[in-house]
């Protein structure tokens, strides 16, 4: 004969929330959310950084980029991993190394906004806007930032070398499509080591009379010689 077991039914289970840190089982517990008061969401584990204190991080890894490997060498790559972000914060916040590297250096215009306004003028009058709007640019906060304290450093190569670097790739590359004469790359070489000269006597070495002159006064001289430059014939 073939017995046949039945089980009792037991109590019914019902259905029951669990609270706020309650024991599913022995050693582990759930989280749950029993009112709006805990709604939101989760907290990341480790320490939070801000918006603004990894923008600043950025800046300061920056600095140390540009000044030990120049404006050249130095990546965006490189850059967020001394600051511990990724690449694409570095672009969210700053767009560009370019404005990266004014923004660092606290620049207090951007010269390339600066050059590419003068561009916009007659183009017989190019090589005064460019003098001008450079000059200008740095006038508004003389002799501050970190990049005028890095080209006092006597003797410091690499600061200078970062400098120039930056001219000649972003601002004197910049002009090669408004210079109309032969050897564009040479005449807008000739224009950075210009403007390069210009700022470091006028604002590191503070030579006189050329640091206490006016804008105008520099456009007036150095503006022919740029103009020239541009569209000069070739000698």
């Amino acid at each position: 004969m073939k017995l046949t077991y039945s089980t009792p039914p037991g109590p019914r289970k019902t259905s029951r929330r669990i609270g706020p840190w309650e024991p599913r089982r022995p050693g582990r517990f759930v989280a749950m959310e029993t009112s709006a008061e805990h709604s939101g969401p989760a907290r990341r584990r480790g320490r939070w950084r801000t918006g603004a204190q990894s923008r600043e991080r950025i800046l300061e890894a920056a600095r140390s980029c540009f000044a030990q490997r120049g404006y050249d060498r130095a990546t965006v790559r490189e850059i967020a991993g001394a600051a511990g972000v990724d690449p694409a914060m570095v672009h969210y916040f700053f767009g560009s190394k370019s404005r990266l590297f004014v923004t660092a250096m606290e620049f207090p215009l951007n010269p390339l906004d600066e050059i590419a306004e003068a561009l916009d003028a007659d183009p017989e009058e190019l090589g005064g806007r460019i003098v001008r709007r450079f000059v200008e640019s740095w006038d508004a906060s003389p002799g501050a930032g970190p990049l005028a304290a890095l080209l006092r450093s006597p003797g410091d190569v690499r600061s200078e070398t970062m400098f120039s670097e930056y001219i000649r790739r972003e601002i004197a590359a910049h002009l090669i499509p408004a210079i109309s004469g032969e050897d564009p790359e040479l005449r807008a070489e000739l224009i950075g080591s210009h403007l390069m000269g210009l700022a470091l006597s006028r604002y590191v070495l503070g030579l006189e009379p050329l640091a206490s002159a006016t804008p105008e006064t520099l456009a007036s001289w150095i503006g022919p010689v740029i103009q020239y430059y541009l569209a000069g014939t070739t000698p």
